[in-house]
């Protein structure tokens, strides 16, 4: 019976189906890139109500103009009111309850499309979203007319039909969260070591980050595994996979996994590199190695992603 009070992982996506709305009517884009129009996906519903629990793979931004709620951010509550915007990060368990919603809206999305659409790198360019605990923000008038704006020019994108439509919304997106890290967190720098709070996921987390971006930039060559990942805290791997496993729903090895495939699939959109090329930055011992990884992951030989990505 103890195991039934455990909060189960529920994708967003599983969430909007149990609100018993078509996904059209509230939401615009797709799992990459997503706008919710928080009245309109919840305006059949009698208030307060709440979400499942739902456990995400994306970033997500809640947007409020005139409406009141709480969210549950892994077990912590936090109030949400008109004038305020709160930022998640994948791997959060999340739960919101509407007290009332007039006017509210979010932005979904992962590191993938950033990185692919519009060429930016969340660790080097907001490092904030992925080591900052963030708790909901108020704003002024001024500052949400400008996100408002930004946010109609992201719905205009997605009604429209063009191929240019995802690099315009990345970079409207860059737009939206450059004036997010202007007026909050300017000369943000990620902690050192002896002034940061302890946190086995936030240092996890700065250590896969940052060990990727050395792979990028050729400075180191080989992959790293849990057990690699323990030892950096001082930690025995079963136990950091126990800590990894209860705080995203995910394993280290998943985690590493899917970092591995995003950092495979931003070298892969660069011409300059050959397959072989980036086997090796990415420590693949062989190209038949890296090849049967990604196929696992994605359905498509890295020669098929590149042929089919290439003119997106």
């Amino acid at each position: 019976m103890e195991n039934d009070k455990k909060p189960k992982f529920t994708d967003f996506y599983e969430t909007v189906e149990v609100m018993g709305n078509e996904l059209s009517h509230g939401h615009l884009g797709d799992a990459e890139f997503s706008f919710v129009n928080s009245r309109i996906l919840h305006r059949d519903h009698t208030f307060p109500w709440s979400t499942p629990s739902f456990h995400t793979t994306f970033f997500s931004i809640g947007f409020l103009m005139e409406a009141h709620g709480k969210i549950t951010i892994d077990k912590e509550q936090y109030i949400v009111k008109s004038g305020m915007f709160f930022v998640n990060k994948p791997g959060e368990l999340q739960q919101l309850t509407w007290y009332s919603v007039e006017e509210s809206y979010g932005l979904l999305f992962t590191e993938d499309f950033i990185s692919k659409y519009a060429g930016i790198s969340i660790y080097k360019i907001f490092p904030f979203l992925l080591f900052e605990k963030q708790v909901p923000l108020q704003t002024t008038m001024e500052f949400r007319q400008e996100l408002k704006k930004i946010l109609l020019l992201i719905v205009q994108q997605l009604q429209k039909e063009s191929p240019f439509q995802k690099k315009m919304c990345a970079n409207l997106l860059t737009r939206f969260l450059l004036k997010i890290k202007q007026e909050y967190w300017e000369g943000y720098k990620i902690h050192t070591a002896p002034n940061r709070n302890p946190d086995i996921l936030k240092d996890f987390t700065q250590n896969l980050e940052y060990h990727y971006d050395q792979l990028l930039k050729g400075k180191v060559n080989r992959i790293l595994y849990i057990k690699d990942y323990a030892e950096m805290q001082q930690l025995h791997e079963n136990y950091l996979s126990s800590i990894l496993k209860e705080k995203t729903g995910k394993t280290g090895g998943q985690l590493i996994a899917e970092k591995t495939l995003s950092t495979a699939k931003i070298l892969i959109m660069d011409q300059r590199f050959s397959m072989k090329e980036i086997a090796n930055m990415l420590g693949f011992s062989y190209l038949s190695y890296f090849s049967i990884f990604f196929k696992k992951h994605t359905g498509l030989s890295p020669v098929e992603y590149r042929k089919e990505n290439s003119n997106s």
